[in-house]
């Protein structure tokens, strides 16, 4: 049986006490899991993930809201709500203790070298630089990079060789949960699904999970173990997961949370999307 890694009740996501972008009123993420978040455009997919990983302070606080986070090293859980009431320092300690990342912009330093952005994240947690570059050398060597690109500059390589240097980082990183936003964005269809295939086999290795907002549905039905969908509260306009949007795949087939199997889950994605995939982003 699967221990939850997130448990989140009555949230609501807000940016400087505007109105509400995303509420989620029940939602149970796993552990050991990779997640795909899809939906519209301004939907509230970057903002589940900025919540969740503690990059933006978007919690609306409320007697009867939580985010319980369950850590390793904390199984009675760790309650997010009130973090941004401590200081900054904190808050990134916390983040760089638990979490990894990974954008469709890849924020590389481009005063270091290829292989110092790589090995920077283990590099802060107390990992030898030793240690930290031959666990970088073995996924460059996944990703089909040369050993050569360690010693270059970040502005020598192209914007696909930098795509997969953030990977590397990220995901060499010692993290429980790996947020990214549009990670595969500016790869080309084969990358992105190595890329896809190295990170299953890394949460899978080291018991982690990933939180992965895309566009791209093809590739959340082929790796994704769970596809929560966004849909839109036409009423209140705002971003919502309903328990019917959730689909979780068991036995190479994608059934509902309610455990009733979803015959073409192509068509419900469609569906719940908004029929166009040009309205995706």
């Amino acid at each position: 049986m699967k221990t939850n890694l997130f448990q989140i009740n009555n949230l609501n996501c807000k940016y400087n006490n505007g109105p509400t972008v995303l509420y989620i009123n029940n939602l149970t993420i796993p552990k050991g899991e990779l997640v795909f978040v899809l939906g519209a455009s301004g939907i509230g997919k970057s903002t589940f993930i900025e919540t969740l990983g503690l990059m933006n302070d978007t919690i609306y606080k409320s007697d009867d809201s939580a985010i319980l986070l369950f850590p390793k090293d904390n199984l009675e859980g760790i309650e997010l709500k009130n973090s941004w009431q401590k200081d900054d320092l904190e808050v990134s300690n916390f983040r760089n203790k638990y979490f990894s990342f990974i954008f469709q912009s890849t924020n590389l330093m481009p005063n270091f070298t290829a292989g110092e952005n790589m090995c920077i994240s283990q590099l802060i947690q107390g990992i030898s630089l030793k240690e930290a570059k031959k666990q970088v050398l073995e996924v460059m060597k996944d990703l089909m990079l040369e050993e050569a690109i360690f010693d270059k500059k970040i502005m020598e390589l192209s914007g696909g060789q930098r795509q997969r240097l953030a990977f590397v980082r990220a995901v060499t990183s010692d993290y429980e949960v790996l947020f990214g936003d549009e990670p595969t964005g500016n790869l080309d269809k084969y990358t992105a699904k190595k890329l896809m295939e190295i990170f299953r086999v890394n949460l899978k290795k080291y018991n982690r999970s990933g939180i992965i907002v895309s566009h791209d549905i093809e590739l959340a039905l082929n790796y994704a173990d769970r596809i929560i969908l966004l849909s839109s509260n036409e009423k209140e306009k705002y971003g919502e997961i309903l328990p019917q949007n959730i689909l979780v795949k068991q036995d190479e087939k994608w059934v509902q949370l309610s455990g009733k199997e979803v015959d073409n889950p192509l068509s419900q994605i469609e569906l719940v999307l908004g029929l166009h995939l040009s309205i995706l982003n």
